[in-house]
């Protein structure tokens, strides 16, 4: 393949991460009480959102990556460039693609991690809420072989346009790249929660390659009353050792892979749904020619027509924060360098299983060769699903 560059595009943040752990609180009790000053731990300050995380983990398996997100040019944007330019990986370009924008705010999210307590977060979208599909300029994609955009359901300018989105990848397409989606959940009271994301993906799937959302995200845009039973069912769950508080436990599998035929059906040419510590199932159609283009034959022979399970690998938990993200990154990866599908969802899960060794989003994920070295050593985790009912078969 003549082409090498990968471009992520897409929502962009800072993430703002005080230390609450000296926060002392009854079990249950809220730490946020009205005039009471609470001295937490120092603050950390780190890139997220689906370009930095995605990109940063292109670049660490070696691959040449272009970041093209939108910011302001307040403290905030200058922080995040600075911590771009702080990392110091020569194949991420940084600045080709960066549009800082004169008078508007830049985005971040406050993450509130208090002591046996879920997290929540504070996020403001900022500049991401004005980039759109007219900034995906597609004189910038001449020598990519890849543009993956992520996060369309946080950028309100990409949401409420599917058309002009549409069009603009249809273009981008035409010129030989390879499109792929992510999503995160849409707030369910915001305007991205009212937005009818099924007819969203019936304009926009026809011109995505590849879509690897996960279960929940998938649930929540295909079928709102199942992700709202599945939800119930969740809260109800009394946490124990032998209980799984993963929404896949609580589907049988020909549920999972009726969402991964509609996205199919919607014209997406490799459905990969995430599905937590149980892995990733993949679904192909019976076409997939823009996918393996420039492979070996007898591998690209094997992408057409396929239901597979990859399961997850077991490994320490730290921190699950762009677990998603990652594997992502190593699926697009393995795909690039012409792999099977087998070996491509294995190394998605292998990659993901290196980032949830470390408590941020990027900095567990080696290099590729390294990733290959540690998987050899690994155990895959127990199933809990049953890919037989749809006669799939794993990885």
């Amino acid at each position: 393949m003549s082409k090498s560059k990968i471009v992520c595009a897409g929502h962009l943040c800072l993430d703002i991460i005080p230390d609450l752990s000296p926060v002392k609180t009854a079990e249950g009790e809220s730490f946020i009480i009205p005039g009471r000053l609470i001295r937490v731990g120092a603050a950390s300050i780190a890139l997220g959102g689906a370009v930095s995380n995605t990109a940063i983990a292109f670049a660490r398996l070696g691959m040449e990556t272009v970041i093209m997100g939108k910011i302001g040019d307040d403290l905030i944007g200058k922080t995040t460039l600075e911590a771009f330019r702080a990392l110091e990986m020569p194949n991420l370009d940084f600045k080709a693609g960066m549009i800082q924008a004169p008078g508007e705010a830049s985005s971040y999210s406050i993450v509130i991690n208090p002591p046996k307590v879920d997290r929540c977060f504070l996020h403001c979208s900022g500049a991401n809420d004005t980039f759109s599909p007219e900034d995906l300029d597609p004189k910038r994609f001449e020598d990519v072989r890849l543009l993956h955009f992520g996060y369309p359901t946080l950028m309100k300018a990409i949401y409420t346009a599917p058309a002009e989105f549409a069009a603009r990848l249809k273009e981008i397409r035409e010129m030989g790249v390879l499109t792929s989606l992510d999503v995160t959940m849409p707030d369910p009271n915001g305007p991205e929660g009212e937005t009818d994301w099924k007819r969203w993906f019936e304009t926009v799937l026809p011109y995505v390659d590849i879509y690897l959302p996960s279960l929940e995200e998938t649930l929540f845009m295909l079928n709102r009353p199942l992700f709202e039973e599945v939800t119930r069912r969740l809260r109800r769950a009394v946490p124990s050792s032998e209980t799984s508080l993963n929404p896949a436990a609580y589907l049988k599998f020909e549920e999972i892979d009726a969402l991964a035929k509609e996205l199919l059906r919607y014209g997406t040419a490799a459905a990969g749904i995430k599905l937590g510590d149980q892995g990733i199932y993949l679904r192909t159609p019976e076409n997939t020619d823009r996918l393996t283009e420039g492979m070996d034959p007898t591998i690209a022979s094997q992408w057409p027509g396929r239901k597979i399970l990859a399961q997850c690998y077991e490994v320490p938990v730290v921190g699950t924060t762009g677990s998603g993200d990652c594997t992502i990154a190593g699926f697009l990866t393995g795909l690039l360098n012409g792999w099977p599908p087998k070996k491509t969802l294995r190394f998605a899960c292998a990659v993901g299983a290196c980032n949830v060794q470390k408590a941020d989003a990027t900095s567990g994920v080696p290099t590729l060769d390294e990733v290959l070295t540690r998987v050899k050593k690994w155990q895959t985790k127990e199933c809990l699903l049953h890919p037989e009912e749809v006669d799939a078969e794993f990885a």
